[in-house]
């Protein structure tokens, strides 16, 4: 199960530097990494019914695929060039900036999600006790007893 395909992260990563296909198990461990980023981050927002359908790219909405292949390439990138430096690469860092740029817009509603009918979990009154739907109150602050 993964929000993204070998082709939506490889598109991210120079082919003659970084070809996926030659290291599947980062790969795979990539794209776990970018599924629970972006999980974890959307749980809040989106109904849990709504992620449950993300079963694979296919049923992925195509902006989170584009998160998705952004955080596995940099996830890739960043492992792949530590190997020869102490310093983080800052091309990773780069794509992870922008990944999480764009994981905010789709939180904060500025980036509207395809085939999502799902208006999300936003707080309203009835999270809220007591609140607009309830009876009035007994007492109050200014009440003299």
């Amino acid at each position: 199960m993964a929000f993204v395909s070998d082709a939506d992260v490889q598109i991210h990563l120079p082919v003659d530097k970084l070809n996926v296909g030659e290291i599947p198990d980062d790969l795979a461990e990539a794209k776990l990494y970018a599924e629970r980023i972006i999980r974890g981050y959307l749980a809040g927002v989106f109904e849990a019914a709504t992620l449950a359908l993300w079963t694979d790219p296919t049923s992925t909405p195509g902006q989170i695929r584009l998160i998705g292949g952004l955080l596995s390439a940099a996830k890739i990138y960043r492992t792949r060039y530590s190997e020869d430096s102490l310093d983080d690469p800052e091309f990773a860092q780069f794509m992870y900036n922008e990944a999480m740029a764009m994981l905010m817009l789709v939180i904060n509603g500025q980036i509207v999600l395809d085939d999502v009918d799902d208006t999300g979990t936003q707080f309203d009154n009835t999270y809220f006790f007591p609140n607009d739907t309830t009876d009035d109150p007994k007492f109050t602050m200014d009440s003299v007893f």
